[in-house]
């Protein structure tokens, strides 16, 4: 992540609830944003907002990004609904399982 104690860590502590290793996983995914994976638009933004120049609160909020990140949210949440239970289920605890070794590791 940035310097220690920056403030775009401290965004991504704040959005996280503190959860170093939920922190890192966001940076790591407006990493790969940030390097185009989603397009233009959200290479943009995620360079923003690593480069700390704005926050994604403010993003959020924005007209110019708003519309892009809902329509990416829409579109994760019909993916996500067309998983069977045990697939979600799966995913969901691998995600947590990754979060939690990179709060006890990092």
């Amino acid at each position: 992540m940035t310097s220690h104690g920056s403030e775009p860590e401290q965004q991504f502590l704040d959005i996280t609830e503190g959860s170093r290793g939920l922190a890192k996983l966001l940076h790591a995914s407006l990493s790969r944003l940030r390097d185009g994976v989603a397009g233009d638009d959200l290479q943009e933004m995620a360079r923003d907002v690593l480069a700390g120049r704005t926050d994604l609160r403010e993003i959020a909020a924005s007209d110019a990004y708003g519309t892009t990140l809902l329509d990416r949210y829409r579109r994760f949440t019909e993916w996500e609904s067309g998983l069977d239970p045990e697939e979600r289920q799966r995913l969901a605890g691998k995600a947590i399982d990754t979060a939690d070794d990179l709060e006890a590791y990092g």
